[in-house]
């Protein structure tokens, strides 16, 4: 039999073992043979769709073939080939003899290793009379396949009479999507051991991102990191007027402090780092970083109890295989500089936790120094300078604009096609997206929250599920997301609730845990005392039919607002959740006392503010009186008026009084005063900064509220010669319509000459009045495209670094007094056709080969110079001076 039947039959098993798996059914899975794909079969009616199930199994089976014999070819080519032949019948034997019936094998986690360990436990041994090179292979084939039994189980859309229509549907889109997956492990070979199994579990489960809103089915909530990803940008210390990429930022650095504020993606940022690492294909700016192992450790885990050595870095991604680890392997991977620290949420910790987790930090780094750390927090969790003397590049997160927002409603409705089940459902989420889109370019408060990845899939989730009407602010938004997700779904599903157990009762027991979790200074709680705390709350509920157990799971398994992170404990999804209803539970029972005088610590800002907005009139004035009776809680009491439906004018009087001192704003108060919306456009408008700190900080507030009523004040600030100043409003253009913007504020520049090098200040450039403009090379993506051929009219254009072939994007037609070109190779002067004239023509560094197409200027042009070029260039110039002695040629 040749290898290529063989490693075909082995292909065939290891897809059966895996469609058992992703049946779910232990009474299914106990019988490995090829009974499971009968069964699949009897669903059938039709034979050509038996058939065609058949070709799509067969197909799965032949991309794990085209996976194996790479790994065959290049590690075990010395292998006689019955050895080989022996190595591969023996692993199709093991996966044939199994049975999967234990439970622990259908864990969330179950990862290639543990799959390998248990089908070993239940078969023969089959390497006794193999050599040990055919041992090996028949070791690698082993762990291989299970890493394949597991993606490919796990690629399919959650089982159903639905799903296997779908299936067959869309045979080759499935198949592509398991080709895909399988592609994304990383490539075994003869040596991989320990190394290898970590990163593929790092990688299949990191690799997914919680898309709120898609559905309650968990399964289903999970979608591949590169669907739902989507880069950010930042500002930095050292350029705190310049947003760029965070993969750039990333670039060149080991250190990294990231700061965000909630909802802004600083775990999902993590996660993405974790997966290219243990892939190894980060984009080129981050290309020496291949070759890195990743240890995700998040800080919420750690709330209360001790901070983890090394060895247990593998606690959150790796526990399962932790006893096969090496020993001293995690510190081998710090010492020799090839770890990548990712450490999430200091502002998880209780304030008297940080400056431990400092130390421990500053431990980690003095033990192994040649590692890479990126540690993230809320702003409030830990003031820039907190890493200061670790030399931590400090990077201040920032909300997505608006071309960012349309590429991430485009990715969430993306990845709720994935399960449609007929055309007519994905042209309607077309409509949806559409709709949502329209409706983002003209509101500005719906813009505000589209801002945050969170609130943006909260957006489309409820834009679909509301049938296109969407909330009007962040408190509205919250509460009809717990609408959707503790009552409507269920009732439109048809699941039955527990007897007694309505939408206001789960509100009540999920608002007592978060308040008490709040309260405690928790993150987390061992499953146990959450019981407990059910057991207290319920007791009151004589409705309420069920066991604490039994509401327990409910609430877990259907509220889409708890999770089990690690086995034995609770958490809620995201903590914005766990504020929004710990404010309730505080207003519910008129705890008002209790809030102010905690109001003072950051894991408590949130939660102030949404009792505001929960709060009674009364609670409300008792709350904000409170607040500013302390003396030292102005800017959370501005921060607070972003959830406040209505205020009496006295008390917005003395608020206005109290807060004066707060104006000009500080950059680190911008957002905090700008969330106060309306309320404090006045008190900006007349405020006047004296440093350019004061002044950017002014302008990075007034564009963080995102209202149009801004943008009369801010161009106030466009006629500021100081280039600073100009930049902190360019970075304000996508937070608002960009033609509005820039025919508002920008067009009132006094600027005559502009230097364009990314698509920030193209952007910028058309609505400038500007005599001379310089253009660098920075891209040919369709977006920029648009924007080369709308560029304003100019006296003096210049080029830098443009590739003759890229001189067609630039569309508009100029009348120019100087045209001058830098750092190009060009092979004429005909690529040079956008400018219909120019007086005077100039090169810098270039090459050229001739003059040809420079009759087009014939009746204009007056002079040609050129600076830095080689004999060649001098040669074709001397020729021009003879041909045409009208001209001023030089040197």
């Amino acid at each position: 039999m040749p290898v290529e039947t063989a490693l075909i039959a082995l292909g065939t098993v290891a897809v059966r073992t895996a469609t058992k798996l992703w049946l779910g059914d232990n009474k299914v899975l106990a019988e490995v043979g090829g009974a499971t794909v009968d069964q699949l079969s009897a669903k059938f009616t039709k034979e050509r769709d038996k058939r065609k199930l058949t070709r799509l199994l067969d197909g799965f089976a032949e991309a794990v073939v085209d996976r194996l014999e790479p790994i065959i070819e290049a590690e075990f080519c010395g292998l006689e080939e019955n050895e080989q032949l022996a190595a591969i019948d023996a692993v199709r034997d093991t996966f044939d003899e199994a049975v999967l019936d234990t439970a622990d094998l259908f864990a969330a986690d179950l990862d290639a290793g543990h799959l390998d360990r248990s089908i070993r436990r239940r078969t023969a041994d089959r390497t006794r009379l193999l050599s040990a090179d055919t041992t090996a292979l028949y070791d690698l084939l082993m762990r291989e396949c299970c890493g394949y039994v597991i993606e490919i189980s796990r690629g399919l859309p959650a089982f159903s009479t639905n799903a296997l229509t779908e299936l067959l549907r869309r045979d080759r889109e499935m198949l592509d999507g398991i080709r895909a997956v399988l592609a994304r492990l990383p490539q075994r070979d003869r040596s991989a051991g320990f190394d290898y199994d970590y990163r593929q579990l790092v990688a299949r489960k990191l690799d997914r991102v919680e898309l709120f809103g898609v559905t309650l089915a968990d399964v289903s909530r999970r979608y591949p990191l590169s669907v739902a990803y989507i880069s950010l940008t930042a500002s930095t210390d050292d350029a705190p007027t310049s947003l760029r990429r965070i993969e750039e930022l990333l670039a060149g650095r080991r250190r990294v402090f990231i700061r965000g504020d909630a909802g802004l993606g600083k775990t999902t940022l993590l996660q993405w780092v974790a997966v290219r690492s243990a892939l190894g294909d980060f984009p080129e700016a981050l290309a020496d970083w291949n070759g890195t192992i990743p240890f995700f450790v998040p800080l919420r885990r750690y709330a209360n109890r001790d901070l983890p050595t090394p060895e247990r870095f593998l606690d959150e991604v790796g526990r399962h295989i932790a006893d096969e680890m090496p020993r001293g392997w995690v510190q081998d991977k710090l010492r020799d500089g090839n770890a990548v620290l990712l450490i999430d949420g200091v502002d998880e910790l209780v304030v008297e936790r940080r400056d431990e987790a400092r130390t421990w930090l500053r431990d980690l780094i003095g033990a192994f120094p040649r590692s890479r750390v990126i540690i993230t927090s809320r702003p409030g969790g830990a003031p820039p300078q907190w890493l200061g003397d670790e030399q931590f590049a400090v990077m201040d997160l920032q909300p997505m604009s608006r071309s960012d927002v349309r590429l991430f409603v485009a990715r969430w409705h993306a990845a709720m096609q994935l399960a449609c089940v007929d055309d007519e459902s994905r042209q309607k989420l077309h409509e949806y997206e559409e709709g949502l889109l329209g409706l983002l370019a003209g509101r500005a408060h719906l813009r505000k929250l589209a801002g945050y990845p969170l609130l943006c899939a909260l957006l489309c989730a409820l834009h679909q599920d509301r049938r296109a009407t969407l909330p009007s602010n962040r408190m509205e938004l919250y509460d009809v997301a717990l609408q959707m997700l503790l009552e409507r779904r269920d009732v439109e599903r048809g699941i039955n609730a527990v007897e007694g157990l309505g939408r206001t009762e789960k509100l009540l027991l999920l608002a007592d845990l978060a308040y008490w979790l709040i309260r405690n200074g928790y993150t987390d709680v061992d499953v146990p005392r959450a019981l407990y705390r059910i057991a207290q709350r319920v007791h009151l509920m004589p409705q309420v039919k069920a066991g604490n157990k039994d509401l327990y799971r409910y609430l877990l398994e259907r509220t889409g607002l708890l999770r089990e992170p690690v086995d034995g404990r609770v958490d809620f999804i995201h903590r914005t959740f766990q504020e929004y209803l710990a404010a309730q539970d505080a207003m519910n029972i008129d705890d008002v006392g209790t809030v102010v005088q905690n109001a003072h610590l950051d894991q408590w800002h949130e939660v102030v503010v949404m009792a505001v907005g929960h709060a009674s009139q009364r609670q409300r004035e008792e709350l904000l009186h409170g607040l500013l009776k302390r003396g030292d809680l102005q800017l959370l009491v501005l921060a607070s008026l972003e959830t406040v439906p209505e205020l009496d004018p006295s008390l917005r009087r003395e608020i206005e009084m109290k807060t004066s001192s707060l104006l000009p704003p500080a950059m680190g108060q911008a957002k905090a005063i700008a969330s106060a919306g309306e309320y404090v456009l006045d008190l900006l408008a007349g405020c006047q900064p004296q440093t350019i700190d004061q002044v950017r900080a002014t302008i990075r507030t007034l564009g963080l509220t995102r209202l149009d009523e801004a943008l009369p004040v801010l161009a106030t600030y466009a006629s500021d010669a100081r280039d600073q100043v100009f930049d902190e409003l360019l970075n304000c253009m996508n937070l608002f319509d960009e033609r509005t913007f820039g025919e508002v504020v920008l067009a009132t520049s006094k600027r005559t000459s502009w230097y364009v090098n990314d698509i920030r200040t193209l952007s910028a450039a058309r609505y400038l009045k500007l005599n001379q403009l310089d253009l660098k090379f920075f891209g040919d993506d369709v977006e920029f495209v648009h924007g080369f051929r709308v560029l304003p009219q100019v006296a003096k254009l210049r080029l830098y670094g443009w590739p003759e072939e890229r001189l067609g994007m630039i569309g508009s037609r100029f009348h120019l007094a100087e045209l001058a070109i830098h750092k190009s190779d060009l092979e004429n002067v005909r690529s040079l056709g956008f400018a219909e004239s120019v007086v005077d023509l100039r090169f810098e560094n270039c090459t050229l080969r001739s003059f040809e197409g420079i009759e087009k200027w014939r009746g204009s042009l007056r002079r040609v110079s050129a600076v830095g070029t080689g004999p060649g260039f001098r040669q074709i110039l001397n020729e021009l001076k003879r041909d045409r002695p009208d001209l001023v040629v030089t040197p």
